[in-house]
């Protein structure tokens, strides 16, 4: 089925939403997913690689996310309708990569002493 086989609804709240067209959205998925991380991680099963595996899986999913959103943003940028939705998605995730920079920096600066 090609895109053309779609029929032309009303723009709106109700329309068709297609995959090429949600970039912009699917940035917005994944901030929320980086602010969420420390819950997702929770939802993994428990396992014997110690205290330190949430906290660990948790930090590093974070720029993970939020890079990943901002990969997407910059594709939903193409798109002329999504635009001002993609570049407030590039904000958050540029914001949530950092912070996340910044407490990486201070958890390496604190470490030694």
């Amino acid at each position: 089925m090609s895109a053309d086989d779609f029929p032309t609804l009303p723009d709106g709240e109700y329309g068709v939403v297609r995959i090429p067209d949600a970039w912009h959205v699917l940035s917005l998925v994944l901030f929320l997913a980086a602010l969420g991380a420390r819950f997702l991680t929770a939802l993994l099963p428990a396992t014997r690689h110690g205290v330190y595996y949430r906290p660990l899986l948790t930090a590093f999913a974070v720029p993970l996310l939020a890079g990943l959103g901002l990969l997407c943003g910059l594709l939903g940028l193409r798109n002329p309708e999504g635009r001002s939705t993609a570049r407030v998605a590039l904000f958050l995730n540029a914001v949530v990569l950092v912070l996340s920079a910044l407490a990486f920096g201070a958890f390496y600066w604190i470490l030694p002493k």
